[in-house]
């Protein structure tokens, strides 16, 4: 019996983890990335961030990815800081708070009962984010510093592997990977998103989610593409699992 095929559409150096979790749970990963991931940031403003870091000048730190924190690994040690369960797990680092499905709603619910007036928070963020954290914080009173640390541009390859045919599920770990794929995927294809946000764009784009992750982590991906492998819901239950 074949093994389903899983789409892998991660960025080239982060894909690894997710193809062995796949392979382990008894599908058959294709890597194709859907995006790439490139720093971007102000060289001054890096600088400054890092000082600020180094002299415990940030009440908290919000990581709302992994790639949030490029460039400042070596300067996050002491920092209480706000993140996805899977950000603290790949960053290998001790947080204040672990959230298990990061998004901006969440992530405000963990901090409203934390944050004091003119608290200062760090949001390093993506050029292309959304500011429903930057502004839900400020209505709590806190003074943001939201420099941005990376931006991902589209990569080809997802889009070009779908359309070769052969896929049965594609899974997406954000809103960029999403809009990546978006016209390649046809009706036969399963989507599977990791995180609110991650879904929300994909309906807001008129797709069908087949399943959203319980939390923001590799093994929880894994989890959201193994509940589609029954014969009613997918066809993943026809080409079954070896």
């Amino acid at each position: 019996m074949s093994r389903p095929r899983v789409l892998n559409t991660r960025a080239q150096e982060q894909a690894a983890e997710l193809s062995r979790l796949l392979a382990e749970a008894g599908f058959e990963p294709v890597e194709a990335p859907a995006i790439a991931v490139v720093g971007a940031w102000d060289a001054v403003e890096l600088e400054a961030v890092r000082r600020d870091l180094r002299a415990g000048l940030f009440d908290r730190v919000v990581l709302p990815s992994q790639n949030a924190a490029r460039d400042l690994d070596a300067d996050l040690a002491g920092a209480r800081i706000v993140c996805g369960t899977a950000t603290a797990e790949a960053l290998g680092i001790v947080v204040e708070v672990a959230i298990a499905r990061f998004s901006a709603a969440a992530a405000l619910d963990a901090l409203r009962p934390r944050l004091t007036p003119g608290a200062r928070v760090l949001v390093p963020r993506a050029a292309e984010g959304r500011d429903e954290l930057l502004d839900g914080l400020r209505r709590l009173g806190a003074s943001v510093v939201a420099p941005v640390a990376y931006r991902t541009v589209p990569a080809a390859a997802a889009a070009n592997r779908l359309r070769a045919g052969g896929i049965d599920v594609v899974t997406v770990c954000s809103p960029s990977a999403v809009r990546s794929v978006a016209a390649a995927l046809t009706p036969d294809i399963l989507l599977v998103c990791l995180g609110a946000t991650t879904a929300e764009e994909a309906r807001g784009m008129n797709l069908r989610v087949d399943a959203v992750a319980a939390r923001t982590s590799m093994e929880s991906l894994v989890e959201a593409v193994q509940t589609l492998a029954v014969p009613e819901r997918s066809p993943l239950g026809k080409v079954g699992i070896a």
